[in-house]
């Protein structure tokens, strides 16, 4: 469209130097100037010398369409399409020169209707556009417009320069769609056949063998990523599943302790004709009921994710269980709370007085004569409570399974203290929902267990 309309432009200049001619008078098709008086000799030479004639004449007679209208709208040449619209449909110009916006050129686009004596145009009801140019007699950057140049550009030029491609589009066009299809279905096919096996091995893998792991393409694209995080999924399921069958089974073996010293007094008592021991029943009772809730409170732990809960001063908590412990029957004087100032920890009071408690627990069961409970805030953001006691201490090969389920270092002594090995395992599991940690430290004499928690942040 662009060189059509360089090309328009190139001619109009042309036509506007010559329209008053009389090669231009002669050949043009219509208008008030076609055919009129003519130099009878001028037209002899015309007719003796045609290359002259073409020569300086170039666009008259070449099938250019194009007309020339006065400033009053009056079409004074006109030739070929342009001719025959404005002699067979009455096509018609502005009364007035056009407005130009491009070095005195300018664009319009007009309708063709066909003409109403039933003869047909090229052109025949087209929306066609017409290059412009005003030219004056002063030159062009005159206001007074002498005449205006109307250059048609042909839409059969460029729907013949595209006929070729659109019939070699039209028979090629359903071939190419055929094979693009087949291509992409060939190429996500292969590119989707890891996935597949993918697939194939996951539904392989059941809740009784979670041994087996998809395989990882090496070709490092998302494919090969979404291998190595299934397998890291399943590596973290395989060992929920290992430790939840290991939780059940030591549950089972803890909870038929008790059940078998309550089935045992009862059935003596049965056999002799008396009746059980109320302490010895109660013990275990009260003992089936500690373990019961301990596994329960794993369980929720597990299953529910860490409330936001509000800021809970774990020093006054860990003051609260001490006082507790002076008023117990018989009373227990060992420990000693050194808590300088206030340390805030968000999270759920239940849950940290809780966590406190077991630790408290554990170290009553082992110290002599002395507990010390220190709440410090030992860095920017950071809450520790230290719990140290004058017992036997942790051997430094047990300082991290004493935090397993079940687990015991002395076993006989353990039981007779009444502890199931869950304490310790529950309170490290508070400290982490809670973005902390809970572990044993080295120590000079006894046990020391330290949670670190992060504080609350200031109001």
């Amino acid at each position: 469209m662009a060189g059509s309309i360089a090309t328009a432009r190139s001619q109009a200049l042309a036509i506007a130097s010559t329209y008053d001619t009389p090669a231009a008078r002669i050949n043009a098709d219509g208008g008030t100037l076609a055919r009129g008086p003519v130099d009878l000799d001028v037209e002899s030479d015309l007719a003796r010398d045609g290359y002259d004639r073409w020569y300086e004449f170039p666009y008259y007679g070449m099938g250019i369409s194009f007309a020339v209208v006065d400033d009053h709208g009056e079409v004074l040449l006109a030739q070929n399409q342009l001719a025959y619209y404005v002699r067979e449909s009455g096509l018609t110009f502005p009364p007035s020169p056009p407005r130009q916006s491009d070095f005195s050129f300018g664009r319009l686009d007009v309708f063709l209707r066909p003409p109403g004596n039933g003869a047909q145009g090229q052109h025949d009801g087209r929306e066609v556009t017409l290059v412009t140019y005003n030219f004056s007699p002063s030159g062009p950057e005159s206001k007074d417009v002498e005449a205006t140049v109307y250059m048609l550009i042909s839409p059969l030029d460029a729907e013949a320069a595209v006929a070729p491609v659109d019939h070699w589009l039209r028979r090629g066009l359903p071939t190419a769609v055929l094979f693009v299809a087949v291509v992409a279905w060939w190429a996500a096919g292969r590119a989707l056949r890891p996935v597949e096996r993918m697939r194939a091995e996951l539904a392989r893998i059941t809740a009784a063998d979670m041994s087996s792991r998809v395989p990882q393409p090496r070709t490092g694209d998302e494919i090969a990523r979404l291998a190595v995080t299934m397998n890291a999924t399943l590596d973290r399921l395989a060992d929920a599943a290992e430790r939840q069958r290991r939780f059940v089974a030591d549950a089972a073996h803890e909870l038929r302790s008790p059940l078998a010293g309550l089935r045992n007094t009862v059935e003596v008592a049965a056999t002799h004709g008396g009746t059980a021991d109320p302490k010895v029943l109660g013990a275990g009772i009260e003992r089936l009921q500690r373990l019961t809730d301990d596994l329960l409170l794993l369980a929720r732990l597990e299953r529910t994710a860490p409330a936001r809960g509000k800021p809970i001063d774990v020093a006054a908590i860990a003051e609260e269980l001490a006082g507790e412990r002076r008023y117990r029957v018989p009373p227990d004087e060992r420990f000693i709370v050194v808590a300088p100032e206030p340390a805030l920890v968000t999270g759920r009071e239940e849950e940290l007085a809780r966590m406190l408690r077991n630790i408290l627990d554990n170290a009553s069961r082992y110290a002599r004569d002395r507990v010390t409970v220190t709440v410090t805030k030992p860095g920017p953001g950071l809450v520790r409570v230290e719990v140290h006691d004058d017992g036997p201490g942790i051997p430094e090969a047990d300082r991290e399974r004493v935090f397993e389920r079940f687990a015991r270092i002395d076993e006989a002594r353990d039981r007779g203290h009444g502890g199931a090995g869950l304490g310790l395992a529950i309170a490290r599991d508070i400290a982490v929902r809670h973005g902390g940690s809970l572990y044993a430290a080295g120590a000079t004499g006894g046990a020391r267990l330290v949670a670190e928690l992060p504080q609350s942040p200031p109001n």
